[in-house]
């Protein structure tokens, strides 16, 4: 910047060189780590491998708790959902399970990890008809209620929350057309027990 520079472009500079110092001392921290587990290839298994790495960086870095999103494609699944589901199915199976066995066996801190799998909507129970309109390659399409999942190795799991319908047809009282569920639970509510240590007061 010059001497005749706003206040916006000293800050931007100011940020920008901030930014670039803390990319570089990054970049090392990461070229210093290593994993033992076998990440698949993929998107999914080259984002995990990345956690954990970051997740031994976590000294250089002055955290005592972090927070990474991670994401998957491919499931809006309007045609062919079998198939994809199945693919992606495993790509997920695949990924979490090196994840688990790294965080675990190698840096030993799966009991103070938790893992949440989230989406912004369901689908659709009754499949559609499929791209040429007889059944052949059917999809499914967007809806409501969902499953998600939370593992960690020190959560109290294999429990299942929110009310599952007894009823599936439009006569019951959780169920729309085409199979769309009404949610009993919010998604988000899983978070109230992993806010406190986040640091939201209870």
């Amino acid at each position: 910047t010059s001497i005749d520079s706003s206040m916006m472009a000293e800050t931007w500079s100011i940020k920008l060189s901030e930014a670039l110092d803390q990319h570089e001392l990054l970049y090392d921290a990461l070229s210093s780590t290593t994993t033992t587990a076998t990440f698949p290839n993929t998107g999914l298994g080259r984002q995990l491998k990345m956690v954990t790495q970051m997740m031994q960086t976590r000294q250089q870095r002055g955290v005592e708790r972090d927070f990474f999103h991670v994401s998957i494609g491919g499931w809006d699944t309007h045609s062919w959902v079998i198939d994809n589901v199945a693919s992606n199915f495993n790509a997920v199976d695949d990924a979490i399970a090196a994840f688990v066995a790294e965080v675990r066996d190698n840096l030993g801190l799966w009991d103070n990890t938790i893992l949440a799998q989230f989406s912004e909507f369901a689908r659709t129970l009754d499949p559609n008809t499929g791209p040429r309109g007889d059944g052949t390659g059917a999809g499914s399409d967007h809806a409501w209620g969902g499953h998600q999942f939370i593992i960690g190795g020190g959560l109290n799991g294999g429990k299942v929350f929110g009310q599952y319908p007894d009823e599936f047809s439009e006569d019951g009282p959780l169920a729309l057309s085409r199979g769309r569920m009404l949610p009993t639970t919010p998604w988000d509510s899983f978070w109230n027990a992993a806010a406190p240590w986040m640091g939201v007061p209870e």
